[in-house]
């Protein structure tokens, strides 16, 4: 994250204390010397509007600090206009005149630090951000209660309020639920009962109004977008991460003209992109251009991860760094063979296995239950392994209506029983085959996945397809003639030092016993200090909550 401005941060302070500041304001009477003066100037029902308003405008201006400090520019606005009235009701309700310096401090404040709140307000909702608005906003109804009934004289109720007590009728209030035993004894315990009904009633709007827009987003407008993509994929699709582009997990980006999109996910406040934009090719710079500027609007860093090398110049062009981080590995089935010397190996697994009563079958979608059930067995013993876990975002994980949505490709013993499976996705490549989960019993034979992958391969080639993707082996270091830069070898030298944590050259050695190519990946950066962010924010995007 990035570090925030030492002014915004004091703007947010100012934001949330002057709020604080607010509420507690109307907790309690004001000065009788005052309030007769007041009297002989405004009404008596204004001078009641006023505290009313005070409050109301204490409770945004606390929500709106954490607003304030996003630098959210709608807050900016909002905030500033809130200053000015809190200066006029505090004065109103009272002579408040501390409280209305603060308030002034925080107008002069807003204004000299205004060219920092630059932040647009999200188009696509953020249901955690949400969530947080709400926890705060029912949190500030909570605080306000507990101290009113425990600060207040005894005289106002004819009880004195323990703590315990105040929490109790506090959340009887956030219910909306009446409460006989609180009867009060004056006019200002009167109005407290109401402000209170009037802050919790602000709160439920509040939560439901900012519920409003995820809803309409997750129910009608996500919906329409990922449908939207997938027609583009079908139409412009290059690759096989294509297929995870249309997914729940991701976010959608669409030019103006609705012909090309990306599709990304936010972690850290750092924007990932999976792989190139989709769409007609001169369509692709001004969609990276389009959501460059969208990211920048939102404070958010940004990279493309897992490109093709098809549009690394336009990436140049738009300031862009280039950074290797694997190659995908390739099979060209149109000479994928179990003959001569050098399949000799995978001839005798394949004898073998098959000579001991292992065969392989592929399912059809949709998978039977039970199949579906065997996979799972097979799935949750593979997690048992040091090292493995489900991942997402350029990777599909076990879920029962994706895998039942897939061909699977399966080892079985003689009883039946599943040993080892692979799932098939389509690629968006002409004439490729890739899969996706790859997984086997702990107790599986040796060379069960070799046996299978080459059974994968031989009904492919007989489908007409001309070559397989094994996905990529990530920091594979550089084939010959390759150029790098001095970044891309220093971070690839990095990461091969910790090879015993990662097991890099691992992969990519049983990769390389069927690959027949190599095909560079990248990751596309701005800056070399994006590179720590990017990192953090692929391990929050593709890492599952639970784990």
């Amino acid at each position: 994250m990035r570090r925030r401005p030492l002014l915004v941060v004091g703007v947010a302070l100012v934001t949330l204390g002057s709020g604080l500041l607010n509420l507690y304001s109307v907790i309690g009477p004001s000065l009788p010397e005052r309030s007769r003066l007041l009297r002989k100037f405004f009404p008596l029902e204004f001078l009641r509007l006023s505290r009313f308003f005070t409050l109301l405008i204490g409770f945004a201006l606390v929500i709106s600090s954490l607003n304030i400090y996003k630098r959210k520019k709608r807050a900016w606005q909002i905030v500033l206009g809130l200053g000015c009235l809190s200066v006029l009701f505090h004065l109103t309700k009272g002579l408040d005149y501390g409280e209305a310096l603060l308030s002034a401090v925080l107008v002069g404040t807003l204004l000299a630090g205004r060219r920092h709140f630059t932040v647009k307000s999200r188009s696509i909702p953020d249901l955690g951000s949400v969530a947080s608005h709400i926890a705060i906003a029912l949190l500030v109804v909570l605080v306000y209660g507990v101290l009113g009934f425990w600060l207040l004289d005894p005289r106002e109720f004819g009880v004195r309020f323990t703590l315990a007590g105040s929490i109790h009728r506090t959340l009887r209030f956030l219910l909306l639920a009446a409460d006989p035993e609180i009867v009060p004894h004056t006019r200002y315990a009167r109005w407290f009962l109401d402000s209170l009904y009037v802050v919790t009633i602000a709160s439920c709007v509040y939560a439901g109004v900012a519920l409003f827009r995820p809803a309409v987003y997750l129910l009608a407008t996500l919906p329409q977008e990922r449908t939207l993509a997938a027609e583009i994929v079908s139409r412009y699709g290059r690759c096989a991460l294509d297929y995870f582009k249309f997914w729940q997990d991701k976010s959608f980006f669409f030019t103006s003209s609705q012909k090309c999109f990306l599709a990304y996910r936010v972690g850290a406040d750092f924007a990932v992109v999976l792989a190139d934009p989709v769409g007609p090719e001169d369509e692709i710079e001004t969609t990276i251009l389009e959501f460059k500027e969208f990211c920048e609007e939102n404070d958010w860093g940004l990279a493309f991860y897992q490109t093709l090398p098809d549009f690394l110049s336009v990436y140049k062009r738009v300031g862009f760094k280039k950074l290797k981080i694997g190659d995908d590995a390739i099979v060209d089935l149109t000479r994928f063979t179990l003959q001569g010397k050098a399949m000799k190996k995978f001839r005798h697994v394949t004898n073998q296995l098959e000579s001991s009563g292992i065969t392989m079958i592929r399912y059809e979608p949709p998978i039977p239950d039970n199949i579906l059930a065997q996979a799972r067995e097979v799935s949750d013993e593979w997690l048992q392994i040091p090292g493995r876990r489900e991942r997402t975002f350029s990777l599909g994980l076990f879920e029962a209506s994706y895998i039942r949505s897939t061909p699977l490709f399966c080892a079985v013993d003689p009883k039946g029983s599943m040993l080892a499976f692979v799932n098939e996705i389509p690629s968006y490549y002409p004439g490729e085959a890739t899969a996706d989960l790859m997984r086997h019993r702990l107790n599986s034979p040796n060379g069960i996945m070799d046996y299978l992958f080459v059974k994968i391969f031989l009904h492919n080639k007989e489908k007409g397809f001309k070559r397989f993707n094994l996905g990529m082996a990530p920091m594979a270091g550089f084939q010959e003639k390759e150029e790098a830069s001095a970044e891309e070898k220093a971070v690839h030298y990095f990461f091969q030092q910790l090879n015993f944590l990662f097991s890099f050259s691992g992969l990519r050695r049983y990769k390389a016993k069927f690959a027949t190519s190599w095909e560079p990946r990248y990751a596309m950066y701005r800056n070399v200090l994006d590179l720590p962010r990017l990192a953090l924010a692929l391990r929050k995007i593709s890492e599952l909550k639970n784990e």
